[in-house]
């Protein structure tokens, strides 16, 4: 796949469904046994978002060399479209609890909490502060992509392209470092998971995924048996051997490069069982609007609709094991309805002034 190739890479959807289904059962089943799944799938959309990223990022860096457009155009159309993406259902969920706390109060969703919110640093939050944040813990993970994207990628575009891959290793190494020696002093999982830098890092592999799709590689390094390894690994390992979240955290840039690697396998064999399973339409589907079933999923529970309902006089038992399902089906429509009819206009709007000079969107 040439790094100007502007096709569509198929599994990926499919692979961000998955991504956020681990999410998912980590944080609606809290018996600890599926902790540090969600950790996986933190991986797989930092890998995802990483090599994405890169590529247009690289792509926009050769248009720059040939002539075609220029730096601040390329910088430009590249905020502008990241920002369609990810600012109006993030910022109007945000909005919604601003108004709604006016009346309610939400545990976390106060003081300097509010702003870190706004301005993408709630990870800096809970860091500084050392509270979490409730039902917006998750919103940390967004944080760290968004502080890559500001510092990631101007340093892409004001450099050479050849540097691209200089930079991507800068960074996996700068997080190493940072880990290994937050590890050393003692601090908590924690603050290490929440650094800025590791997260830069791990994002930083899928940018060497990216990077290196068009070079030779062993034919036994993306053979359809190591993609099934690399697969397996990251739903198996989480689950046994790294069932500890704490252990999890140790091997945590393992899981990363485990992560980089598949989604670099997916790329380069787009003709695997995997991918053609990642292609089923519930997969597809799931994966396209994962984004708005990530920010809304922590905040739908079935202990609210049971209070609502007691509020009209209706009193009902449900099995435990109900819930999840219910609030699962219920995030996934309410990120639909977002998708439809507020996410996806805005990015046909953000897309139209730039689709001419622009590089393949994530």
């Amino acid at each position: 796949m040439r790094l100007d190739d502007k096709r569509r890479i198929k599994g990926f959807d499919g692979l961000r469904a998955i991504a956020f289904i681990f999410v998912f059962i980590s944080h609606k089943f809290h018996e600890g046994t599926y902790g540090s799944l969600g950790g996986d799938g933190v991986m797989l959309f930092f890998a995802l978002s990483g090599l994405l990223i890169t590529r247009i990022l690289a792509c926009t860096r050769v248009a720059v060399e040939a002539g075609e457009t220029t730096t601040l155009a390329g910088l430009g159309r590249f905020y502008l479209r990241r920002s369609a993406r990810i600012f109006p259902v993030y910022y109007a969920t945000i909005g919604f609890f601003l108004i709604a706390s006016l009346f309610v109060h939400f545990d976390g969703f106060e003081g300097g909490a509010r702003l870190a919110m706004l301005l993408y640093a709630t990870n800096i939050y809970v860091l500084t502060t050392g509270h979490w944040v409730g039902h917006f813990n998750h919103f940390w993970t967004l944080a760290i992509e968004e502080q890559f994207y500001l510092l990631f990628a101007p340093l892409l575009l004001f450099t050479p392209s050849k540097a691209a891959g200089h930079i991507c290793v800068a960074f996996v190494v700068l997080g190493l470092v940072t880990e290994v020696g937050l590890e050393w002093a003692g601090v908590s999982a924690k603050v290490i998971g929440l650094n800025p830098m590791t997260g830069f890092g791990y994002l930083a592999l899928g940018g060497l995924a990216g990077l290196n799709l068009d070079r030779r590689v062993p034919a036994w390094l993306v053979s359809r048996p190591a993609q099934a390894m690399a697969a397996l690994a990251l739903l198996i390992a989480p689950l046994t051997v790294l069932k500890d979240e704490i252990v999890w955290r140790l091997y945590a840039p393992a899981v990363a490069a485990t992560a980089a690697l598949l989604v670099f396998q997916i790329a380069g064999d787009q003709a695997s069982r995997f991918v053609a399973f990642l292609e089923t339409w519930p997969l597809r589907s799931l994966g396209r609007i994962s984004y708005g079933c990530y920010i809304f999923h922590e905040f739908v529970h079935f202990y609210d609709i049971e209070a609502a309902a007691r509020k009209f006089g209706v009193v009902f038992e449900a099995p435990d094991w109900i819930s999840a399902p219910i609030e699962l089906v219920l995030t996934i429509g309410l990120a639909t309805v977002s998708w439809r009819f507020f996410e996806r206009p805005i990015m046909a709007w953000a897309h139209r002034p730039t689709q001419r000079a622009a590089p393949a969107a994530a």
